[in-house]
């Protein structure tokens, strides 16, 4: 096996997932995030009765979002046209995610991973013309129905996933998880927010999950390259399949990348990582929603100190080298630079 076959492979399955995107305006959207690849994964065959526990905790910031408007809301509740100004709107994202996984049988694993999220969202507004009182004050009353200074937090989509590991896959040090499973609708929904927009009523676009059963499908592949470099490459994918009781239908999200990782002694290992994160249109009643869809091109880069026993800890940056959004007239947040940590025990070992 040829070390540039995966790398082609992976650079394929990127170039497939993309498309001409136009450069539009960021804002007012239901912010997803990139998943990330399997640290952890070893070369090593998985026992039964291995247990392993994994905190992740991901923290974005300066997620930028905003777009012209020149609407205002009087005090009688009617939409009235005012001069040209801007919606700003800021927000850090930060998840803790508890991932268990125990292995049943012979290389077949159960994963499940528990996100808790708290976003923290800031809105404002940029004059661009000149206003009246009367003229700000109907500004001011619209934006606060779209879009507010407000912090919102709680238990996102839990993840189920079945996995099997397949040692000496096309190469002698290589080995394929393959995982497949559901998201479990457990993240707080939300209504319509086009629709309660258009009557000018108070809305939230950012939600904590799909209300919906997503199913997921996970390939991590990885090989010694030799005693010291290795090669990963990974696709990480959940497709919606029908609209929740608000009539929402969550979009296809993919994160599909490769990274190259440094062995430099047996506790401490480098790794750096090129990923596409690629989210297409959600759906209110069957129509797309415009303030969905972002491609966005990032790398990563970490370090793992291995401890003893079986404790690992991964600090790590993630900054966002392209990104793109599906339509130039819709609103979809773009990521700031994101710190992580990964803190994993490996038990039974």
């Amino acid at each position: 096996m040829k070390v540039s076959q995966p790398i082609i492979f992976i650079i394929a399955l990127i170039i497939c997932t993309s498309e001409t995107f136009s450069q539009g305006c960021p804002a007012c959207s239901n912010p997803a995030l990139q998943s990330s690849e399997k640290l952890e994964a070893g070369l090593d065959t998985l026992k039964k009765g291995n247990f392993r526990a994994t905190l992740n905790v991901t923290n974005g910031f300066d997620y930028q979002g905003g777009h012209p408007h020149d609407k205002g809301l009087a005090q009688n509740g009617q939409e009235i046209i005012v001069p040209l100004h801007e919606h700003i709107v800021e927000l850090d994202f930060r998840r803790t995610e508890l991932s268990l996984e125990y292995t049943f049988k012979t290389n077949w694993t159960v994963w499940l991973r528990v996100p808790f999220d708290i976003k923290m969202q800031e809105a404002s507004i940029t004059y661009v013309e000149t206003v009246t009182q009367y003229e700000q004050s109907a500004i001011l009353r619209n934006r606060d129905i779209h879009h507010r200074t407000e912090n919102y937090m709680g238990l996102s989509d839990f993840r189920l996933l079945f996995a099997h590991r397949i040692n000496g896959f096309l190469s002698k040090k290589g080995r394929l998880d393959f995982a497949f499973g559901t998201s479990f609708p457990i993240g707080k929904i939300e209504e319509n927010p086009l629709k309660l927009g258009e009557e000018a009523q108070k809305h939230l676009h950012i939600q904590f999950g799909t209300g919906t059963f997503d199913p997921l499908l996970e390939l991590h592949y990885a090989m010694g390259l030799t005693d010291k470099f290795s090669l990963a490459l990974f696709t990480i994918n959940k497709v919606s399949l029908y609209q929740n009781s608000k009539k929402y239908q969550g979009p296809f999200e993919t994160t599909t990348g490769f990274s190259f990782g440094y062995r430099k002694t047996n506790w401490l290992t480098s790794r750096l990582t090129f990923a596409n994160f690629t989210s297409t249109w959600a759906k209110w009643d069957g129509e797309n929603d415009p303030n969905s869809g972002l491609m966005s091109y990032s790398l990563t880069a970490n370090l793992t100190f291995n401890l003893k026993n079986g404790l690992a800890i991964t600090p790590g940056y993630r900054h966002p080298v392209a990104q793109q959004t599906l339509s130039d007239k819709g609103d979809t947040f773009k990521y700031g630079p994101t710190f992580l940590l990964n803190i994993s025990h490996k038990f039974n070992d």
